[in-house]
C-alpha cells in the first residue's frame, strides 16, 4: 500500500516538474504578479475593460480568418507569380509585413513562417534568412495600426487618439521599415526558381 502511495507521489511530482518546464513563462508571470500585488494592492480600476473587449472581438475575427485559411489563399496566389529568389523573399516578407498590420504580428508569423518553410524546402533555398526578415517585418508592420499589437490598441484607446493623429506618428516608421526591408532582401543574388504550389481553398 505504501509503495502505491509513494508511486503516486512520484508521478505527481514528475508531472508538476513537467508542467513547470512547459509553462515556464506562465509560472514566472503568475509569481511576479503575486509578488507585485504585495507592493501595490490590485484594484478593479486598473483593468481597462474597453481594451479587453476590443482585443477579444479582434481575436475572434482573426481566428475566423485563420480557420477559413483566407491569408494562406492570398499568399499562395501571390507566390505563384514569383519566379526568382528575390521575388519570393519579397512576397513572403511583405505578406507578413502587411498582414501584421491587420491580424497582429504574432498571428502573421504563425501563419506565414510555416508557409516559408514549406516553400524553402520545395525550392531548396535558405529559409533561416527569410524567417529572420519575416520576424523583422511582422514587428515593424504591426507598429503602423492600432490593431497591429495590443500595446498600440491600449495607447490608441487610453489617449483617445483619432486615426489621423495616430497614423501621423506611425507612418514615418513604416516608410523607413519598407526601405530597410527592401534593402535587406535585394542584397541577395537573383536566382531563378520555379514553384509548384497547390491552391488553398477558402472554407
Amino acid at each position: 500500500m505504501n509503495q502505491i502511495v509513494q508511486t503516486e507521489e512520484v508521478k505527481k511530482k514528475s508531472s508538476f516538474i513537467e508542467f513547470l518546464k512547459k509553462e515556464c513563462v506562465l509560472v514566472i508571470a503568475v509569481t511576479l504578479a503575486i509578488l507585485s500585488s504585495f507592493i501595490s494592492i490590485p484594484k478593479i480600476s486598473y483593468i481597462d475593460f474597453k481594451v479587453l473587449i476590443l482585443l477579444f472581438n479582434f481575436m475572434v475575427v482573426v481566428a475566423a480568418f485563420k480557420e477559413l485559411k483566407v491569408l494562406d489563399s492570398i499568399a499562395i496566389r501571390l507566390l505563384k507569380k514569383c519566379n526568382t529568389y528575390t521575388s519570393i523573399s519579397l512576397a513572403l516578407v511583405f505578406i507578413t509585413f502587411i498582414s501584421s498590420m491587420i491580424v497582429t504580428n504574432d498571428v502573421a508569423l504563425i501563419t506565414f513562417v510555416p508557409l516559408s518553410i514549406v516553400i524553402a524546402k520545395k525550392a531548396n533555398i535558405n529559409v533561416l534568412k527569410i524567417v529572420i526578415f519575416q520576424t523583422l517585418a511582422a514587428n515593424l508592420g504591426s507598429s503602423f495600426t492600432p490593431m497591429g499589437n495590443p500595446q498600440n490598441l491600449f495607447i490608441y484607446s487610453f489617449y483617445n487618439l483619432n486615426p489621423i493623429d495616430f497614423f501621423k506618428i506611425t507612418l514615418p516608421i513604416v516608410i523607413l521599415a519598407v526601405l530597410f526591408l527592401v534593402l535587406l532582401v535585394c542584397k541577395d543574388k537573383k536566382i531563378n526558381l520555379s514553384l509548384d504550389l497547390e491552391d488553398v481553398i477558402v472554407n
